[in-house]
């Protein structure tokens, strides 16, 4: 099999390939490793070092030509071994295969397929110092064909390798500076970041930059502005105006920011020292409207998210718990834990937070007893075998404790509880229901009572309807009285009419006067004799034209 065509279809590692490819060419790019320095250090993110040369790689050849493929002893070996995920990590396109088998082929590449190529490589983890030099080279050559975003991502390569070539950032900067009015709000937060990283502001396009954040400061959408006030929080720009027009702008649409990106942007904007009180003020405000409108689900997204996420401000955070704990608090039946997306996911929650509650359990275990009979479909949310067990220990947990059993400190009814475990098992985790949970008697037209003992007092029965005589006989007399009357109504009212009818008949055309409205004597409708009142069809006589016979004929 052809060389080429074996590197494309077979699925190389690609550090393996990029670690040696610098021992092969090292001669040809001696002039490029002067003016690359390492930002902490010249190894990759992960801190792994992958320049050292396997001894599967066989080499045939020599020079910039110099192809390389993977004998089919280390090919078996490399499928057999239990890699880590990282390690795991493939070619994202046949180009960058192609490349990294030859890598004199990196000058023929268009600027997409370098930022490609740059991102596998970051990917991979390739930390030769060599490949990166003929990557910078080449961008460096290119430079004034790539597009904006493409510089962004070229430079966020070298940056994630912590490799800083002066000469390709600052050329970089001369083609990214005219762009600056094509990029939008995202693209300013990389371009901070990415220089950031660099260790080196330039004057004339982060002033560009600076006037492209603060014309679109009202743009922005919620977690933008997060963004954007973390990233100069991280890199400390403290520019008074570009600060004021972000404030204001935030002011006007703060009700785009969720509890944690509220948390994040109060966190950074007491970083940067902004001095606004006004600003703080519609913070505290929206951050109490806020927390007195969110579910319980949200205020359990919330918590979690502020709970790995990096800069928060402590007296939101410490709010949110409390209001969070509170409402699981209040939990009353079923229909609130249904509210949740997984019920035993906000236990667990709980229970890291150690602010688990008798009202939680007790709501769970009522929710849990009306959810197995649920079909276990996808669409349905039903405990699982697991959950229950776990449910069970919390509620029912009985250890010894110097010889006497104690039982949980919760203290919570499993009635509810055992009714779930049993409809569980015989259903054989839902498999075999046979009918749904019956409904709740509730109102329902023409439908038929079976008064039976009031749940909430099972000794007492509702007491009977008593009438007396009198009252009923009343009742009755006083119903034909009224039909009378309205009988009598009615025949009085058709009198009236048709002494109209005789009278406006006698009166001469020319003297009538209007009838009233809604009496109208001169038109009376027929009544029709059709169906619908749609018009009647009558077969017509067909026609016909033939050679020679211009007549009409009637079939």
């Amino acid at each position: 099999m052809n060389s080429s065509v074996f590197l494309i279809r077979w699925p190389l590692r690609l550090e393996r390939l990029c670690s040696s490819t610098g021992l092969a060419n090292k001669s040809c790019w001696q002039r490029d490793l002067g003016r690359i320095s390492c930002i902490g250090y010249a190894a990759a993110v992960s801190g792994r070092h992958y320049a050292s040369l396997p001894n599967s790689c066989k080499y045939t050849g020599s020079g910039l030509g110099t192809r390389r493929h993977i004998s089919s002893e280390t090919a078996a070996r490399s499928s057999d071994a239990g890699d880590s995920a990282a390690d795991n990590t493939l070619y994202a396109t046949p180009g960058s295969a192609t490349v990294f088998s030859d890598i004199s082929r990196m000058d023929s590449l268009s600027p997409r397929q370098l930022r490609v190529l740059l991102e596998d490589a970051v990917t991979a983890r390739v930390s030769d110092t060599n490949f990166w030099a003929k990557a910078s080279s080449c961008a460096m050559s290119i430079a004034p064909q790539f597009k904006f975003f493409d510089t962004i991502r070229v430079l966020e390569c070298f940056a994630a390798v912590r490799l800083d070539d002066r000469i390709l950032v600052q050329e970089m900067v001369r083609n990214l500076t005219p762009q600056v009015h094509r990029m939008e709000p995202r693209h300013y937060i990389q371009t901070i970041d990415v220089f950031g990283r660099f260790g080196r502001f330039p004057e004339q396009l982060f002033m560009e930059v600076y006037y492209g954040l603060m014309r679109d400061a009202e743009k922005l959408y919620g977690s933008e502005y997060a963004e954007l006030f973390l990233c100069l929080s991280r890199w400390e720009i403290r520019n008074p105006q570009l600060l004021a027009a972000l404030c204001r702008a935030l002011c006007t649409n703060i009700s785009l920011l969720r509890y944690h990106e509220l948390c994040q942007v109060a966190s950074c904007a007491r970083t940067l020292e902004v001095a606004d009180t006004a600003f703080f003020m519609v913070l505290d405000e929206w951050q109490r409207k806020e927390l007195q409108m969110l579910t319980l689900q949200e205020l359990l997204d919330a918590a979690k998210r502020l709970r790995t996420q990096e800069i928060k401000w402590e007296p939101y955070d410490e709010a949110l718990r409390k209001e969070f704990v509170r409402q699981t608090k209040e939990v009353k039946d079923a229909a609130c834990i249904d509210q949740l997306a997984d019920p035993f996911d906000c236990l667990n929650f709980l229970r890291l937070m150690d602010s688990v509650s008798k009202e939680f359990l007790l709501a769970l275990t009522k929710w849990c007893e009306d959810a197995a009979h649920r079909p276990p479909t996808r669409s349905q949310k039903r405990p699982e075998s697991h959950d229950l067990v776990h449910l069970y220990n919390l509620v029912r947990l009985v250890y010894a404790d110097g010889g006497v059993n104690r039982y949980s400190e919760y203290n919570v009814d499993s009635t509810y509880l055992d009714k779930a475990i049993l409809k569980f098992v015989t259903s054989k985790g839902g498999l075999q229901l046979r009918t749904p949970k019956p409904i709740a008697t509730q109102y329902k037209p023409n439908r038929k009572y079976v008064y039976l003992d009031d749940p909430a007092n099972p000794g007492k029965r509702r007491p009977p309807l008593q009438l007396a005589e009198g009252d009923v006989e009343s009742v009755e007399a006083d119903e034909a009285q009224k039909a009378l009357q309205l009988r009598a109504e009615s025949e009085h009212i058709s009198e009236i009419l048709d002494d109209l009818v005789c009278l406006y008949k006698t009166i001469p055309h020319t003297y009538q006067e209007p009838l009233p409205r809604g009496i109208d004597f001169k038109k009376p409708k027929k009544v029709s004799t059709q169906s619908c009142g749609k018009a009647s069809f009558r077969l017509k006589p067909k026609t016909f034209r033939h050679k020679n016979v211009p007549a009409t004929q009637t079939l």
